[in-house]
């Protein structure tokens, strides 16, 4: 699965996550500080920052999320925590059968879709802002998701960047729809049958929205 304004810290960022509610009997959302835990990509990056544990576990595999940094640009990738050795996988491997990326949206990137080895759908991302709330929505049901401040300073120290919420929800329904093979384009189907994600501000205005949506690509000639 591989792949500057001041920070204001909003209080409700890390109140309980029961305070926001699923609508689709998955787990309910909202915000956590999950625990931090190390991980190891050898010599060609450098994971910054906190990790991101987020307690989806399929057949004991855990999905982990976590950011490198490429000069100013974060970028969000998945590994694959064994829940019975503890042994984390940087690669991702054994959590999904399949799924689908989006292209960034500005203010989100890493946006993905996980068809997990039980059938069900791990959906993540990241967004540059302060929130309340993210969800989900797609086949007429809206699904709240868990998120968590990643952070590349130390403690105590004045962070240099907007905040950078990294979320994640696990819900049933249909995979999102593959794209199509037309005059040496791959393309997707139109917007409305991917997944959308909308972000609320802390006083819990909608203030951004992405679908879940691959971008076209063009097949290149050998």
């Amino acid at each position: 699965m591989r792949r500057s304004l001041p920070l204001l810290l909003v209080p409700l960022l890390f109140a309980p996550a029961a305070c926001a509610k699923a609508t689709n009997g998955s787990h309910p959302g909202g915000p956590v500080t999950p625990t931090s835990i190390p991980i190891d990509i050898g010599p060609s990056a450098k994971v910054a920052g906190n990790t991101m544990p987020t307690g989806i576990a399929v057949n004991g595999k855990e999905l982990v999320l976590y950011i490198l940094v490429f000069g100013n640009r974060p970028q969000l990738d998945a590994a694959v925590r064994d829940t019975a050795t503890g042994k984390v996988d940087p690669n991702g491997e054994g959590l999904c059968t399949g799924g689908t990326g989006s292209d960034d949206q500005n203010p989100f990137f890493g946006l993905h879709q996980c068809v997990a080895t039980d059938g069900s759908l791990i959906e993540y991302g990241a967004y540059k802002g302060a929130v309340s709330r993210i969800t989900s929505q797609a086949d007429g049901t809206s699904t709240d998701a868990t998120f968590a401040r990643w952070t590349d300073t130390p403690a105590g120290s004045a962070p240099a960047q907007a905040p950078v919420v990294v979320f994640w929800l696990q819900r049933h329904g249909k995979p999102a729809p593959s794209s199509v093979a037309v005059e040496g384009k791959t393309s997707p189907l139109p917007a409305a049958q991917y997944p959308r994600i909308t972000v609320y501000s802390p006083n819990g205005k909608a203030v951004a929205s992405a679908n879940l949506r691959p971008g076209i690509t063009e097949q290149q000639s050998v």
